[in-house]
């Protein structure tokens, strides 16, 4: 008899973890063809988290035309060969249960909050559409309009969105990380059934795949239920991605303006930022909460609360598994000149970068990112979340306890230090989009 294939090359954690007091160990295991289950039993829960986690997103498109990865995210939910058109969600519902998804440039991730109860059922419908997924032509026609329609409205209407895409196009030039991950308008309307079925048979039906579950599920039932139902075969030679240049790589600052039909002037600016993975991380998290992380950050304080300057900022971030990009987007008062607002956060980067931040700072840093991972911790879907950082993005098992002890240790010259490293080496990217004429600030303005 052959060996059972769900027991081949079978790694089982043999030290439990447990992030929190009272809490159940979370149990991982690797199983042949690149499948890893990762279960945070929680006994008594009637609620469940299922997350199906894709290493996949647009950073694996090329050379194909961008948009894949989403436009196949939204084709799972076209329905399978057991399950077509709208089963899926059907079935779902009378489970009691909900679900969604979203693609990033780097995964792709199916959430399903459901009963306890119902956990085996929905892992057999996430099973089938991973195998048998339904893609012809008259399905991705009646997707494309969806998407485009998505499109038109998230970006095309968008004039700060739109400028975004051509920001990031020009940040990230060279590499797979340029394209959005939506993907351009072209690109979109030229997809075919081929094209996603090739896309879906490389990563998705013999690709590597995380299987997160959270709440009231035994852990025999779930090791049942995996091997029930879940058969990965082996997985292909995939072709590196394009990555990102790492932090001081390119030292020439990129520049970006233009005009558009907005009320107020729009500034963002990209800096270098570490792989979330390194040992950097954690001193880059805390670096960008001092800066820009509540009412009393630094920057935050200083444009909105105390001098006027913008009416709001934002802070995002492209690039996760490798060093990335990290994003200001400063929406400026009507009657302030984009260029003084852009010195005063030169300079409060440079003040950083050269003297660090002050011992309240990173206290305060420290207890808002705690207090943030503490809230997560609270819900099925937000341990199922932490689990898909910890296990898909910084690609190791055991961040997730160890995240509070980690970011207490992270030191004043560890900040300074990530700070001088983001703004001091170059590789700046700034974009500079100001009203056209009929939305343009008066003369007098400061």
């Amino acid at each position: 008899m052959p060996d059972d294939p769900m027991s081949v090359r079978r790694r089982e954690e043999t030290r439990p973890r447990r992030v929190r007091a009272g809490a159940s160990p979370i149990i991982r295991r690797e199983l042949k063809g690149g499948l890893v289950t990762v279960l945070w039993p929680d006994p008594g829960n009637p609620r469940a988290a299922l997350y199906v986690v894709y290493p996949v997103g647009s950073r694996l498109e090329l050379p194909g035309p961008t948009g894949l990865a989403h436009f196949l995210e939204h084709m799972m939910f076209n329905g399978s060969v057991r399950f077509p058109d709208d089963a899926f969600d059907r079935i779902l519902e009378d489970l009691g249960g909900s679900n969604n998804a979203y693609t990033t440039e780097e995964i792709t991730v199916y959430q399903d909050l459901v009963p306890a109860s119902a956990v085996g059922r929905v892992l057999e419908l996430e099973a089938d559409r991973r195998q048998d997924l339904l893609i012809d032509e008259v399905r991705v026609e009646r997707e494309r309009g969806v998407i485009l329609s998505e499109r038109h409205a998230s970006v095309d209407n968008d004039p700060i969105a739109r400028f975004l895409e051509v920001v990031q196009s020009v940040a990230f030039a060279g590499t797979s990380y340029a394209s959005p991950v939506i993907g351009w308008h072209d690109d979109i309307e030229r997809i075919n059934a081929n094209g996603l079925r090739g896309f879906y048979n490389r990563h998705y039906a013999t690709g590597p795949v995380v299987i997160i579950g959270v709440g009231g599920i035994d852990p025999d039932a779930w090791e049942r239920m995996i091997e029930g139902g879940w058969c990965p075969g082996p997985a292909p030679e995939s072709p590196e991605p394009v990555e990102c240049r790492g932090p001081g790589a390119s030292p020439e600052e990129r520049r970006v303006e233009a005009k558009g039909p907005l009320s107020a002037p729009f500034l963002v600016m990209g800096f270098p930022a570490p792989g979330e993975s390194g040992h950097e991380a954690g001193a880059h998290e805390l670096l960008w909460t001092i800066l820009a992380g509540g009412l009393s950050s630094r920057l935050y304080a200083t444009l909105v609360e105390s001098r006027s300057l913008a009416l709001d900022l934002e802070t995002f971030r492209v690039g996760h598994r490798v060093p990335g990009r990290q994003f200001l987007g400063v929406t400026v008062s009507p009657r302030r000149r984009i260029g003084a607002v852009e010195r005063v956060i030169r300079e409060a980067l440079l003040e950083i970068a050269l003297h660090g931040p002050t011992e309240p700072e990173r206290e305060r840093a420290i207890n808002q990112r705690l207090a943030r991972y503490a809230h997560r911790l609270e819900s099925v879907s937000g341990r199922a979340g932490l689990l898909v950082h910890a296990e898909v993005i910084q690609r190791d098992p055991d961040a997730l306890e160890a995240y509070p002890e980690k970011l207490s240790q992270v030191s004043l010259e560890d900040i300074r230090q990530v700070a001088e490293q983001s703004f001091g080496t170059g590789g700046w990217t700034v974009g500079v989009l100001t009203p056209e004429a009929a939305h343009a600030p008066s003369p007098g303005a400061t």
